[in-house]
């Protein structure tokens, strides 16, 4: 089976990177960028980030484009914005594409991951809706509604996304907590107080 892809999808029928899954003051939109608007050197220095395992293992791609450099030196995520790469688009056009072949809408993914972070998320349904699972490729639509197994792949790819974007929030929260802790360690949890010292035998 071919390996999961992370944070690759399709907007528009071509394909895109999604930066942000959703912005934090507009749940509605997320922003991407388009990589066949990416030229030369420029594409291959982004798309050699976004397939790196350090990517791949990340929940949040922005923050690994924040730290990395384009062959010129400039930041990656800056050269993105000042070059007009970034586009800010509605989530529920945009198709998350994990294994060649199988589409998650964003928007599904979105909810599914917020529950995680909630910690709400119920188990995975059964029923599900496949229009809604195949709304940006209608081409495919007739043979996903039909075929059991196809809808059963699908819940399963939705379940790999979310189980390594958990392991990622997880990770990630753990870090922000050290480095809390590390910035002011007034607010690292207080050990209680140990067992009392064994009297000695000159003591008795």
């Amino acid at each position: 089976m071919a390996s999961l892809t992370k944070h690759v999808g399709v907007y528009g029928g071509k394909p895109c990177v999604v930066i942000f899954r959703e912005l934090p003051e507009d749940t509605d939109h997320a922003l991407i960028i388009q990589s066949s608007t990416l030229d030369g050197q420029f594409h291959d220095d982004v798309m050699g980030v976004i397939d790196s395992n350090e990517a791949q293992e990340s929940g949040e791609i922005s923050e690994v484009l924040s730290r990395r450099r384009l062959s010129d030196g400039e930041n990656m995520l800056n050269a993105l914005h000042t070059r007009g790469k970034l586009h800010r688009v509605p989530v529920d056009m945009v198709t998350m594409t994990p294994f060649p072949n199988q589409e998650v809408p964003l928007k599904e993914l979105n909810i599914e991951i917020r529950k995680i972070a909630n910690g709400s998320n119920p188990p995975l349904k059964t029923e599900v809706n496949p229009t809604s699972l195949n709304a940006q490729a209608p081409v495919q639509q007739s043979e996903v509604s039909d075929d059991p197994e196809a809808i059963a792949q699908n819940l399963l790819t939705q379940a790999s996304l979310l189980e390594e974007d958990a392991k990622a929030l997880v990770s990630d929260a753990e870090a922000k907590r050290q480095e809390a802790y590390r910035l002011n360690p007034d607010l690292a949890p207080k050990r209680g107080p140990g067992r009392p010292p064994k009297a000695s035998i000159d003591t008795i």
